[in-house]
């Protein structure tokens, strides 16, 4: 993770339309951001050139291109329609919690 991929995760978890989706999870949205800051590695992204549609996604391809990879790409962003980028499965939130839960 990078400092504005984690920006980004901030700003969207606290979008008023996803409140209802954690409040029926029983996920309080500070403590997941601070598990999520103090489980993740945290690194400088390589930059990159591959296309891309929307240029302030661009922060995610980079950080896909890093190393060492993220396991996972963890996204609904219609752009990202490939099923890997750079080597790194694309998969949605759902697929995410379920991988979570199995641990």
């Amino acid at each position: 993770m990078s400092a504005a991929t984690f920006s980004e995760l901030d700003t969207v978890v606290h979008r008023p339309k996803l409140q209802p989706a954690f409040t029926r999870a029983g996920v309080n949205v500070e403590n997941f951001l601070a598990t999520v800051r103090a489980e993740a590695q945290f690194v400088d992204p390589v930059p990159t050139s591959t296309p891309i549609r929307d240029e302030r996604d661009r922060p995610f391809l980079d950080l896909l291109a890093t190393e060492p990879s993220p396991h996972y790409f963890v996204t609904g962003d219609q752009d990202f329609e490939a099923f890997h980028y750079s080597g790194v499965p694309v998969i949605s939130a759902v697929e995410f919690a379920r991988l979570l839960r199995r641990r």
